[in-house]
């Protein structure tokens, strides 16, 4: 889904299901029960709530989109439509629904309300305006269809950039070109789901998950384990004409601890490990490299600490800001902790991300800058913050790198570990002081890291956690998503992550690196670019 291939896209028009890889030589097995493992419990499972990468990993089982993305991440290709027309002007896109898809007929074992029905156009304007009913965190990602303010203010009854042409047409008009709008659309908010069981269960529906997906919910035993089984109705076919999904039910197991998880993985219990645990990292590549279970790519994403600046000590103090970015030494956090994986980064945008900018200007390490800026900032004999971090993986480690970097320039620093979801509240509400957060794609588009996380109009929950505000950023930004020349946009985020480096909300810390081990009788295991997260299930089987 990389920008340049998108606006090849847009001149094509229509993709062919055909673009989808390829399976492995060897022949699909049907059947068995596929155990992934997970740090923690999804917070969400609803499209229209979920924010994060863990309540993607399951809500995707479940709910399909009108398109989504290829493995690579360079194509866009049919989802619930099977293919679309767009204007000469890229303002009006008209999707062609597939006809006989059905949305799921059972959940936890018992009949839904639509009855298995067909999936029509109206269930697609609906599944939108529900978002914007529900206040859906990322319903703003589609504020560039006609209406959206209007509908969003309560002044008109419906949408009315989304139109239904005929049972099986939908058309979106936009108030103005929007270079990324096909790739947003493929981000899983923008799943549609039946109004009967949505509105049935209000609220509750993210208990009760029902779409269109390979596999149909089962049991979800919170902090256990989510369970969906497989969808005997399901559309979707391999390059060969074999029904998908190949396994019968996917186990997601919660097993927050990294040990234990690594000695299940090795046990044989866990069938699909990703987010390697660093202190096994080179046991696992060592041991699973050479026979091809382990599988490794940068991951289009970015790790950082945020500085709440509505609040003191941040606010508008950008001198405290710049000295903590100075205090850190990204590298030997780096070497020393994640084994080398993550690479150091100079500022918001990851270098798999198109837009990136080699020359950006940023921070390295040097801690006699950051103890005269700490003075000139109104700190001479230092100050205590808070950082907020949550729990698993490498997170402890790395807060405890900073605070023991942080303590040489005398800043102190109070360490709070919080479960995901409950940390992620916080942020939404803007109740800290520095927190370690990251950002991984949504849509292969600098838009979706440095309009969604640094536009004022973001703060909070919609992804500005750091509650930043500068007017000039944000013009240059408004200004970039409206540009349809590819070069002119690149150079408008570029001169605005530069302003966001200056004004420092973050600490920069690493860019992504995603990886995944499985065991020998699991096949057909691909890695997307865009995170394991995004990892199709329904094409892995077991031999055994």
């Amino acid at each position: 889904m990389r920008k340049k291939a998108v606006l090849l896209l847009l001149a094509l028009g229509v993709m062919s299901l055909m673009s989808l890889p390829a399976l492995a030589a060897d022949k699909p097995v049907y059947g068995g029960t596929l155990v992934y493992r997970e740090a923690s419990d999804p917070p969400k499972i609803d499209p229209a709530f979920t924010t994060d990468t863990t309540s993607d990993r399951a809500s995707n089982l479940i709910f399909e989109t009108l398109v989504f993305n290829d493995p690579d991440g360079k194509k866009i290709l049919p989802g619930l439509a099977e293919s679309w027309t767009i204007n000469k002007d890229s303002t009006v896109f008209t999707f062609k629904l597939r006809k006989g898809v059905k949305f799921h007929s059972v959940s936890e074992g018992k009949p839904t309300l639509n009855k298995g029905r067909e999936v029509k156009a109206e269930d697609v304007k609906y599944s939108f305006e529900r978002l914007v009913r529900l206040k859906s965190p990322r319903a703003y990602f589609v504020e560039q269809i006609k209406g959206y303010k209007e509908f969003t203010e309560g002044k008109a009854k419906e949408w009315t950039g989304i139109k239904v042409l005929d049972p099986y047409t939908v058309q979106f008009t936009l108030e103005y070109p929007f270079a990324p709008f096909l790739a947003v659309l493929a981000y899983h908010a923008f799943s549609v789901v039946p109004r009967e069981d949505a509105e049935k269960w209000g609220k509750d529906f993210s208990f009760h998950p029902v779409g269109t997906g390979p596999f149909v919910f089962k049991e979800w035993k919170h902090d256990q384990r989510f369970v969906v089984e497989r969808n005997p109705h399901y559309w979707g076919k391999d390059a060969q004409g074999n029904r998908l999904p190949y396994v019968d039910r996917v186990e997601i197991r919660i097993v927050p601890d990294t040990s234990v998880a690594w000695l299940e993985f090795k046990k044989g219990n866990i069938d699909i490990l990703s987010a390697i645990p660093n202190e096994y990292y080179k046991e696992c590549k060592g041991l699973y490299g050479p026979k091809k279970l382990f599988v490794e790519r940068p991951w289009v994403g970015t790790y950082y600490i945020g500085m709440n600046t509505s609040k003191p000590p941040f606010k508008d103090n950008v001198k405290l800001r710049q000295a903590l970015n100075w205090a850190i030494d990204r590298q030997a956090i780096s070497d020393l902790i994640l084994m080398g994986r993550n690479r150091p980064v100079k500022g918001v945008l990851p270098p798999s991300m198109p837009g990136f900018n080699p020359n950006l200007k940023g921070y390295g390490y040097d801690p006699a800058k950051a103890k005269k800026l700490l003075a000139e900032a109104g700190y001479p004999k230092g100050l205590t913050v808070e950082f907020q971090f949550n729990s698993g993986g490498s997170n402890r480690q790395i807060a405890e790198a900073v605070q023991a970097q942080l303590s040489q320039i005398g800043v102190n620093v109070k360490l709070k570990e919080l479960d995901w979801g409950v940390h992620l509240d916080t942020c939404d509400r803007g109740e800290t002081q520095m927190f370690r957060m990251g950002w991984v794609v949504d849509y292969m588009d600098p838009d979706n890291f440095l309009f969604v996380n640094l536009h004022s109009s973001n703060a909070g929950s919609k992804g500005n956690y750091s509650f930043y505000k500068n007017p000039k950023v944000d013009q240059l930004l408004s200004e970039a998503r409206r540009e349809s020349n590819w070069n002119k946009r690149m150079k408008l985020y570029q001169e605005a992550e530069q302003l966001i480096v200056n004004d420092a909300p973050w600490i920069f810390l690493f860019a992504y690196t995603t990886s995944m081990v499985h065991q020998p009788n699991v096949k057909n295991v691909v890695l997307p670019a865009m995170g394991d997260y995004q990892i199709d299930l329904s094409r892995v089987w077991k031999t055994k």
